[in-house]
């Protein structure tokens, strides 16, 4: 997985790639063994959305031209990816508790889009969609995907973020 960026080819570091790898194969895993189940097709296209958010997550996260405040918006998502025990556990759900971290990666990247330039979001993206259009997508169905109060306490934690 590459990146261009400032006259560099970043490669991304090998344990990001390997989270990447090890994420998109138990999704992948999940949605075949789970075809049929109505909460799974509800939410699997959602899904696969999540080793592509990690990855841009994780590359914004080092690069120099974004700021410090929309590093750490960066960083606290990749953690959240990363944390088996959060708003809806994958340690017990599976990986259709990664519904919440994909709603909280596209709350951060909403955010940093106030000082981060669209261009460089864009170069970090590996996804099919534009990252606003999933963003909008993934923001507007978040309740439906959640529920309401789910929805709250994610978007709370990003209440005294500035």
């Amino acid at each position: 997985m590459h990146s261009y960026m400032d006259g560099e080819l970043v490669v991304l570091e090998r344990e990001h790639k390997r989270y990447y790898d090890q994420l998109r194969e138990k999704i992948e895993k999940y949605m075949r063994e789970k075809m049929g189940d109505k909460r799974t097709e509800k939410v699997a296209p959602y899904l696969l959305l999540a080793p592509d958010l990690f990855v841009l997550l994780a590359r914004l996260a080092k690069d120099k031209r974004v700021p410090l405040r929309s590093k750490s918006l960066a960083l606290a998502a990749v953690l959240y990816f990363m944390t088996p025990l959060d708003i809806i556990p994958e340690l017990f759900m599976g990986p259709v508790g990664y519904v919440d971290d994909i709603i909280f990666a596209t709350l951060a990247l909403n955010k940093m889009l106030v000082d981060v330039d669209e261009k460089i979001i864009n170069e970090h993206w590996n996804g099919d969609k534009s990252i606003i259009a999933v963003i909008r997508d993934v923001l507007s169905k978040a309740d439906s995907l959640v529920g309401k109060s789910r929805f709250e306490m994610i978007k709370k934690m990003f209440k005294n973020r500035k």
